[in-house]
């Protein structure tokens, strides 16, 4: 019996060690969470940030905003796209313009890489870190809200929104 009260099955016995073996499920998890965040941070990097502030997801074959064309008012996460370029590129003021949201965003897409990154590669539970789950849902979202809320106002008191 181990510490955790599971018998190890198929081990012969004083051949494992629970500190020197990593963990095949965590570099797994680390692997199926560092994919798609590479692939975000490569997609940031590869584009380049539309100067209107939105529309740069249109470089990878998706349509315009429908609620921007629709009602000429931005979309929640209008400007994400653009926004996430700039920061790639460096230009943050850019990046704080298309959407506020955004640069935040993008450095916690930064460090769930690291993590899993590290995941992987050393086996060890790094993601841990992330939990409780329901705050790293909620609290983008609620970035993503205010910062839409703030591209709208600002966008309504300049005068280009809503578009005519």
């Amino acid at each position: 019996m181990t510490a955790d009260g599971f018998e190890r099955m198929n081990e012969p016995p004083g051949e494992h060690s629970d500190a020197a073996s990593p963990s095949r499920s965590f570099r797994c998890r680390g692997l199926l969470v560092l994919a798609p965040c590479l692939a975000v941070l490569g997609a940031s990097m590869w584009l380049t940030p539309d100067p209107y502030g939105v529309g740069t997801h249109e470089q990878l074959g998706l349509s315009p905003c429908g609620m921007l064309i629709d009602h000429g008012w931005p979309c929640p996460g209008c400007g994400l796209t653009t926004s996430f370029a700039a920061v790639a590129h460096g230009r943050f003021v850019e990046a704080f313009r298309a959407q506020f949201a955004g640069p935040f965003l993008f450095m916690g897409v930064l460090l769930l890489t690291f993590a899993s990154a590290a995941e992987a590669a050393t086996g060890r539970d790094f993601l841990r870190r992330f939990r409780p789950l329901w705050l790293y849902v909620a609290a983008p979202i609620l970035l993503t809200l205010i910062g839409w809320g703030l591209k709208a106002y600002l966008g309504w008191t300049a005068g280009t929104y809503p578009l005519r």
